[in-house]
């Protein structure tokens, strides 16, 4: 062999070695993984595709009392959905009387082919909201059956009602074949072959719609919790949300699992339940009367507020923001979360204060109309510049005078320099300028009450600006005046139960024992009925139960010269007069039509409130001499409620003979009831009706209703007349409609400046550019004139003085 031929020959063993080293070093490392680290490698793999995973707990119910009959009425609750599985690939199946195991299909492959085709014309029947054909099943398990899939999913957010008709098909139900009269005869027995596999999941749902969602609570995503809740549910969630369990679950795909049957499961405990204070029928009117004004005054926003005085127990909430499609949505709780300058509503924490210190008398005399005082930068203005001259201060709260409060705290704190940081002190000392804490996982801020000694501030604080608190605050302030000093935390729960029966009592919490002397509290209350009898609120006269309360209206943007001059409409108070029972307020932000003032805007919604308050859930007698009285007029509704409301009333009506009353107006405006007839077998009119009354007169015929929007039926679907077949449904139009929103972020219930004002004040601004100007000039020369007045007063003055010293000196040397 020659010398090159060894040199190839010596290469190629190098090359050789070096290709069959790491080969057996592979086959090596296989035969150590398949020998000493097998068991590690199997359980690691199982821990990947095996968990211990939570099972969700059933959420607690929350309910409603029915005042009427004493009935438990869901608001929050819960649903059960399935998701439904099913194994189309094979299993190890152990031979009879042997340990051996063979891997044969799960569902047999003469059933499958027998009944696939029956079994995906029935799924595509039973399940037709997925949208899936018959064929687009076949084509799906056809498919899966070729890969031996053993976790297909059939289908999502199954109904109970689906899922016991999925029973019942082929492949999916199990069969018992029994011989009759010497036939066989094959019947499904309810439930599912052990191909199937089917996961329970729970979705909260609110049988009265979006009604006081934002106080019920809704599903918030906070940290990922998917189960998170805000509101009532939030709040009480140790009691509602119970206890997880904990199984095995196998993953068949991403994000996808499915529970294996195993002794190691723990079972979850469900949650207890919870009762509201909320009234379901008063919340529903409070929300129609509410939407009502937003809609025909076109404001931006609103919110109503109804308590009971002696518990603090709220009875009916409501709140509402106009959206960009001038629909009404309730976006966030104003009455609990949005801070805001109360205006005139606060002169009576000013005068309770400065009665109470001695600092005012209702019998002072303070002035009118507008005011220039000394040092301010401006004028202290009445309402339109209305001059009453001189009137008692108890007068000057009736008309709501900004003059005449701002006179008293002139006297009492701007005249001596070192008083004028006192009066927010004192201020706090009578208002809780406090967080009150309510039973809602909702923010609550803090009321502000800006401690100044700026002469404009203080004067301007006495009637309700330069502070700002909640119109729940206020409304707490208020119900003490009713409960006689007594002040109350408000409510949103009564108590807590465990299958139907009171576990724990949610007591009344008092906040303050007393808010001021007996005898500031008396007078307090007699301004407040004669703010209604003489005063601003005289919308509200009439009543045969009485009204106290305050109107109030603040200025939004009143320091800002870039913003378009906006009104904030509010009335609270309580009633009847005599023995309160009920306290509420309503607020009206940014109106843009003609009205603007508390007693024009809230008071008529409060109105309409209490005069249901007072025909259903108190039983009040109004006194003999009192005459001025208005009868309540329904346009469609129930005859007995409507008596019944009368009869509480005091009023005297016929008695009707059907259910259902109609009423109509004559030309000399005066009101004519009649029966209104409903035949059984016949779709009847329902326009004009309430959402409930609606579906109160509809189901009770078998009838199914839906609807969309909120208020009173506009229209519907299926008009008069027309027979009741089985499983009729009608859809009613209601005459407001609201934008649905089911889940947002907590991000968003935070309350962000708004760009619509901006917006408006863009488009808005050069038109108003001259006007202000106008208005600069003209105050200017207002300025000067009064000044010029005030120096040739003074002139005056001294010089009729001269004359009285020179009339006397002389007098005196005459007698000389």
């Amino acid at each position: 062999m020659d010398k090159q031929s060894k040199q190839i020959t010596i290469r190629m063993s190098i090359i050789y070695v070096l290709i069959i080293i790491p080969f057996l070093i592979i086959i090596g490392k296989v035969v150590y993984l398949e020998t000493v680290e097998r068991s590690f490698w199997k359980d690691l793999a199982k821990e990947r595709n095996i968990e211990l995973r939570a099972v969700k707990a059933i959420r607690g119910n929350i309910y409603a009392i029915d005042p009427d009959n004493n009935e438990k009425l869901l608001l929050a609750t819960n649903i059960i959905y399935y998701d439904v599985y099913i194994d189309l690939g094979k299993g190890n199946i152990r031979e009879k009387g042997s340990i051996n195991k063979t891997k044969e299909w799960v569902i047999e492959d003469s059933i499958y082919r027998k009944d696939v085709s029956k079994l995906c014309f029935l799924l595509s029947d039973v399940l037709s909201s997925s949208g899936k054909s018959a064929d687009d099943y076949r084509k799906l398990f056809d498919s899966q059956r070729k890969k031996q899939n053993r976790f297909v999913l059939i289908g999502k957010n199954i109904t109970e009602e689906q899922l016991d008709r999925m029973k019942t098909m082929p492949i999916l139900g199990k069969t018992r074949t029994r011989k009759i009269n010497g036939k066989k005869v094959t019947k499904y027995v309810g439930a599912f072959v052990g191909a199937v596999r089917v996961i329970e999941r729970y979705k909260r749902i609110y049988p009265y719609g979006d009604m006081a969602r934002r106080t019920i609570g809704i599903s918030v995503t906070a940290n990922g919790c998917d189960t998170c809740f805000d509101g009532i549910d939030g709040f009480y969630s140790h009691y509602l949300a119970g206890k997880h369990g904990r199984r095995l679950e196998r993953r068949i795909n991403p994000n996808q699992w499915v529970p294996i049957d195993d002794n190691q499961e723990i079972k979850a405990i469900d949650g207890l339940d919870l009762i509201s204070t909320l009234d379901v029928s008063l919340q529903e009117l409070a929300e129609q009367s509410l939407l009502k004004c937003l809609d025909s005054n076109d404001a931006e926003s609103g919110t109503v507020i109804l308590m009971e005085v002696k518990t603090g127990y709220v009875k009916a909430i409501a709140n509402f923001t106009k959206q960009k499609d001038g629909s009404y949505y309730e976006r966030e709780n104003i009455g609990v979360s949005d801070l805001l300058e109360p205006g005139s509503t606060f002169k009576i924490v000013t005068a309770m204060m400065m009665l109470d210190k001695g600092l005012a008398d209702t019998s002072d005399l303070v002035p009118t109309g507008k005011k220039y005082y000394p040092h301010a930068t401006k004028p202290i203005r009445d309402v339109k510049d209305l001059d009453h001259g001189l009137v008692s201060f108890r007068r000057a709260i009736e008309i709501s005078s900004n003059v005449g409060v701002s006179q008293e705290v002139y006297n009492a704190y701007v005249k001596d320099p070192s008083r004028r940081g006192k009066l927010s002190e004192d201020l706090s000392e009578y208002f809780n300028f406090n967080r009150i804490g309510y039973d809602l996982d909702i923010y609550e801020p803090k009321p502000i009450i800006r401690k100044t000694k700026q002469i404009d501030d203080v004067l301007r604080m006495g009637f309700g600006y330069v502070s700002m608190m909640t119109p729940l605050q206020m409304l707490t302030f208020y119900n003490g005046i009713a409960n006689n000093g007594k002040m109350m935390k408000p409510l949103f729960a009564k108590a807590i139960l465990r299958d139907g029966v009171i576990e724990k009592e949610i007591e009344p919490v008092v906040i303050k024992e007393k808010m001021c002397q007996q005898k500031t509290l008396l007078q307090i209350q007699d301004m407040l009925k004669r703010v209604i009898l003489y005063g601003t609120g005289k919308r509200l006269r009439g009543t045969a139960y009485g009204i106290a309360g305050k109107t109030g209206t603040a200025e939004i943007g009143y320091d800002d010269k870039k913003q378009i001059l906006q009104h904030r409409a509010s009335f609270v108070g309580y009633f009847p007069s005599e023995e309160p029972k009920y306290s509420c307020i309503v607020v009206i932000s940014k109106p843009q039509k003609a009205f603007s003032h508390g007693g024009d805007l809230a008071a008529p919604v409060f109105r309409e409130l209490s005069d249901r308050v007072i025909g259903t859930r108190i039983s009040y007698r109004p006194k003999e001499t009192v005459h001025n009285f208005y009868y309540p007029v329904l346009s469609y509704g129930n005859a007995l409620n409507y008596t019944l409301l009368c009869k509480n009333l005091g009023f005297k009506l016929p008695n009707f003979t059907s259910n259902w009353i109609k009423c109509n107006k004559d030309n000399n405006k005066v009101f004519h009831y009649y029966n209104q007839k409903i035949e059984t077998n016949v779709i009847p009119n329902v326009k004009g009706l309430t959402l409930r009354d609606a579906i109160y007169m509809l189901e009770n015929m078998g009838v199914k209703v839906k609807f969309v929007g909120r208020g009173r039926v506009e229209s519907q679907n299926i008009e008069q007349g027309q027979k009741i077949k089985p499983n009729t449904t009608i859809t009613l139009t209601l005459s407001m409609p609201i934008k649905k929103q089911d889940e947002v972020n907590v991000q968003s219930l935070s309350t962000t400046p708004k760009k619509d004002d901006k917006k408006i004040v863009a488009n808005e601004g050069k038109k108003q550019k001259n006007e202000e100007k106008k208005s600069k000039t003209d105050n200017k020369k207002e300025i000067k004139t009064e000044k010029k007045k005030n120096i040739k007063k003074d002139k005056n003055t001294s010089s009729t003085k001269q004359k009285d010293t020179t009339k006397n000196k002389n007098k005196k040397t005459t007698k000389k």
